[in-house]
C-alpha cells in the first residue's frame, strides 16, 4: 500500500515538473519569435530613417531655396510697388515657399516619429531580452 502512495506521489510529481517545464519552454519560445519579429522591424525602421533623413535634408534645402526666392522677389517688388508682373511673382514665391516650410516641418516629423518608433522597439528588444534570460540562465549558479 506504501509503495501504491509513493508511486502515485512520484508520478504527480513529475507530471507536475514535466508541464512547467513545457509551459516555460513555451515562454521561453514567444519570447524569441517576439525578439526576432522586433529586431526585424528595427532594421526596417532604420532603412526608413536613412530614407527620411535625406528627405528631410533635400525639403529643408528646397524650403531655403524658396525662402530666399521669396525674398528676392519681395525686394523687387519693394523697388516697383505698382507692377503687377513682379506683385504676381512675389505672391506665387511666398505660397511656394510657404508650401516648402511646412513640406519640410512634416519630414521634420515624420523623422522625429520614426526615431520615437526606433527608440521603443530597442527598449522592448531588451524588456524581452531580459525576460528570456530568466529561462536560459542557470538557477542556481554554481559556487565555486
Amino acid at each position: 500500500m506504501k509503495r501504491i502512495v509513493l508511486l502515485t506521489v512520484v508520478l504527480f510529481l513529475a507530471f507536475c515538473i514535466s508541464s512547467t517545464a513545457q509551459t516555460q519552454n513555451a515562454d521561453s519560445l514567444s519570447l524569441v519569435s517576439k525578439i526576432d519579429e522586433d529586431k526585424s522591424k528595427l532594421a526596417d525602421l532604420q532603412t526608413q530613417l536613412e530614407e527620411r533623413l535625406k528627405l528631410k535634408g533635400e525639403a529643408i534645402a528646397k524650403a531655403q531655396r524658396s525662402a530666399n526666392a521669396n525674398s528676392t522677389a519681395a525686394d523687387k517688388l519693394s523697388d516697383d510697388p505698382k507692377n503687377r508682373k513682379l506683385a504676381k511673382r512675389a505672391d506665387k514665391s511666398s505660397s511656394a515657399a510657404r508650401k516648402d516650410a511646412k513640406t519640410a516641418r512634416r519630414e521634420t516629423d515624420r523623422v522625429d516619429k520614426l526615431n520615437k518608433n526606433i527608440k521603443a522597439t530597442k527598449k522592448r528588444i531588451a524588456k524581452n531580452e531580459k525576460r528570456l534570460k530568466k529561462y536560459t540562465e542557470p538557477k542556481h549558479p554554481k559556487a565555486g
